[in-house]
């Protein structure tokens, strides 16, 4: 297993040299402060990435594990939340490694290995982050969020808010309903 310190891109031209089924093992541990302007990182991404030879370009299989700095969608405090991602994806060469002639483009830019034959995994991580964080990410299940009346963050403390008998959000439903079937 080869250590790869601080960084998702590898060089692979000795892999795309190598025999079909050819793999390496590469422990990744990774320091950046983000992965995209939307996820902000808390810490250093980990895992291993598993490169194979196949007969068009790399397999790769991943594990990567980290923590993001969200926003709780009911109380709008930041928050960090730890992620662990897998994923098998095939990457392909941009430029033959035995001639130098350029070679058809992937369709994903993502799973491109560039002309200095390095295979880079931060965007590819990214999407894959991206897809694992919840829509509406939540500081902790019994968030109490923010007051809508004057919106003070309620886990904090109770408001000076008096609370508005009428204003229940379906109240005005109810004068439709007529008094019988109630």
């Amino acid at each position: 297993m080869i250590k790869a310190q601080n960084m998702l891109a590898h060089n692979v031209a000795v892999l795309l040299k190598s025999s079909l089924g050819t793999a390496r093992t590469l422990e990744i541990d990774e320091t950046r402060e983000n992965l995209g302007t939307d996820l902000p990182l808390r810490g250093p991404l980990r895992g291993k990435a598993r490169f194979t030879r196949t007969p068009s370009g790399i397999l790769t299989r991943c594990r990567i594990t980290g923590v993001v700095a969200l926003e709780c969608a009911r109380c709008l405090e930041a928050f960090d939340w730890p992620f662990e991602v897998s994923f098998e994806e095939e990457f392909f060469p941009s430029l033959s490694i035995s001639t130098g002639t350029p070679l058809p483009p992937s369709e994903d830019d993502a799973l491109r290995i560039d002309e200095r034959h390095v295979l880079d995994l931060a965007e590819i991580t990214r999407q894959y982050v991206t897809t694992a964080v919840p829509i509406q990410p939540v500081c902790r299940p019994d968030c109490a969020g923010l007051c809508p009346g004057c919106g003070t963050n309620l886990n904090a403390g109770r408001c000076a808010c008096t609370p508005d008998p009428q204003a229940k959000p379906l109240a005005l439903l109810a004068g439709l309903l007529d008094k019988d079937e109630v």
